[in-house]
């Protein structure tokens, strides 16, 4: 009996390390702004955003190390600008945000970091400007990010 519980003491301690472990690691290298749950209340309040970006830098920015936005509101693209029109309801841009903010202010498994930099500042700053609650009839957010930012971020991570 008493080996059965110093067997069953020793694991119960294995898993509590374990998990105590994996939460430490969690929570850290994770520099996010200081407005970051501000955006994603306002971000949450509102019906639908519209974002116009070269479909490329969406799919790319588009998830960290664990998720992504699952089937946007609508994605369209334009063959002619080669852009993409993506609607996003307020919780699919809350997603966005977090994982926008993961990977541009994590210093563990980050992807494409300077490209969520710059879609994360471009992002921001409309987020910033929504009243909260949006009148009934306000129109969606319309957030464009130029496809200068994508070649922008290719020449600053560039190896010298």
């Amino acid at each position: 009996m008493t080996t059965r519980r110093t067997r069953l003491a020793r694991t119960l301690a294995a898993l509590g390390a374990a998990g105590a472990l994996m939460l430490s690691v969690s929570g850290c290298g994770t520099d996010s702004p200081k407005e970051q749950i501000d955006r994603e209340h306002k971000a949450a309040s509102v019906p639908v955003f519209k974002l116009h970006m070269a479909h490329d830098l969406w799919s790319r920015t588009n998830r960290d190390s664990s998720r992504n936005v699952d089937k946007p509101k609508s994605l369209a693209d334009d063959p002619v600008t080669g852009m993409a029109t993506i609607e996003l309801t307020g919780p699919q841009m809350v997603d966005y945000l977090q994982i926008l903010d993961f990977n541009a202010h994590s210093d563990i498994g980050a992807r494409d970091k300077s490209l969520a930099v710059s879609v994360y500042d471009a992002v921001a700053p409309v987020v910033d400007r929504i009243q909260t609650p949006p009148a009934p009839n306000a129109p969606a957010p319309e957030i464009t990010v130029s496809a200068a930012v994508t070649s922008a971020a290719a020449t600053t991570t560039a190896p010298k």
